[in-house]
């Protein structure tokens, strides 16, 4: 359908159209007979004249509020019940297409819209329970088999330190996969809202690889740091940035194997740095890039002949972080040749930007804050 037909359609569903049908149906059956027939007419044929009109215009009114009861407000009401059905009684029922009016139509899109997101979110809930239910399950099963060995005599005095040690390790695990889903609960909650604020982003990355220096030197895996500019200053959630590279870094180190490296890397394009983080172990299926995402899809499933345990959430926090930015992310591998994690930030515009806390600041909100900081600062 055409631009002009569309526009055409859309006219003659509106409120607009069909109060100008009424209003020339008023002007040529009260306006035309008194001004020109009811002069000219004697008594008896102007109480004709009246019953006339008076009849057309209870018909005219008549009509009038059943088309828009029947096209309108009957819909609405219809779409109104589905709402409660769905939020008392959890029935999901998409409704037929309104093609008689724009505002029933506009409502009964929106009412379709949130029946599928609901079935969609209802979907994700069940998923997440059952594999947060699994995975939980998975250490506290271990802790208690070990535990029990110690405690019932099963083991002797040798193993009995071994097996502490396996089920201190899966507290361990089991607590940092329940920081994860605290994490994830807290930004799905939208109550942990970005605190917006400058910095250089160099330094967060060097903080972070300093924090992973034990690790990095038990599996003798070196380092390598490129950044464009000595000072790089962007303008966003320093700690949750600071969560991102943790998450990226330690994913990075688990699949790269021992005397391998990693690389990371900061490249400016226009407003945007974009941070590389590379490692050189078994790569990911272009299949698998898909999946990487999603809630407790354990990555080394497909990445890696070494078993690595995690909670399967570290790349899901990040996914949803720089989404919480505007921020894009993207994985670039392939079997046998490594993985880059590759996202995106805002450089710091002294023009744009304003830094504040508590609350998220959009671009557009604080044009023409003041700072006078040359743009010399934001690259160093």
């Amino acid at each position: 359908m055409s631009d002009k037909q569309s526009k055409s359609k859309k006219f003659y569903r509106s409120h607009i159209f069909r109060i100008i049908v009424g209003a020339v149906c008023l002007f040529s059956t009260v306006f035309f007979p008194f001004v020109f027939a009811y002069p000219a007419v004697d008594r008896i044929m102007r109480a004709v004249i009246i019953g006339c009109v008076s009849a057309a215009c209870v018909a005219e009114t008549v009509i009038f509020a059943v088309v828009t009861h029947f096209c309108v407000y009957a819909r609405i009401e219809h779409a109104s019940d589905c709402l409660n059905d769905m939020a008392h009684g959890g029935i999901l029922q998409n409704i037929d297409e309104c093609e008689s009016d724009n505002t029933a139509s506009s409502v009964v899109a929106a009412v379709n819209a949130t029946v599928d997101e609901y079935a969609r979110l209802e979907q994700v809930r069940k998923s997440f329970v059952a594999n947060a239910s699994h995975e939980l399950r998975s250490p506290l099963t271990s802790v208690q088999g070990f535990l029990q060995a110690a405690l019932d005599g099963t083991a002797d005095d040798a193993d009995k330190g071994k097996y502490l040690e396996i089920a201190l390790s899966e507290t361990k695990r089991l607590n940092g996969l329940i920081s994860s889903m605290l994490d994830l609960s807290r930004l799905d909650s939208g109550k942990n809202p970005l605190v917006m604020t400058k910095f250089n982003i160099n330094d967060v990355i060097n903080d972070v690889v300093a924090k992973f220096e034990p690790t990095l030197v038990k599996k003798s895996i070196q380092t390598n740091t490129d950044f464009s500019a000595p000072t790089c200053y962007v303008f966003a959630d320093k700690d949750k940035i600071i969560q991102v590279m943790t998450n990226l870094i330690d994913n990075a180190i688990k699949y790269s194997p021992v005397y391998s490296r990693i690389e990371i890397m900061t490249e400016v394009h226009e407003s945007k740095v974009q941070i590389t983080v590379r490692d050189f172990g078994y790569g990911i299926s272009k299949r698998d890039q898909m999946l990487i995402w999603d809630r407790f899809y354990m990555t080394d499933k497909s990445r890696s002949p070494v078993k690595t345990k995690g909670s399967g959430l570290g790349l899901s926090i990040v996914k949803k972080i720089i989404d919480e930015h505007d921020e894009i992310i993207w994985v670039e591998s392939s079997r046998g040749a490594g993985a880059k994690f590759i996202f995106t930030l805002t450089l710091f515009d002294p023009n744009k930007h304003k830094v504040s806390t508590g609350n998220v600041i959009k671009t557009s909100d604080v044009v023409g804050a003041g700072i006078t900081e040359t743009d010399n600062d934001i690259l160093g």
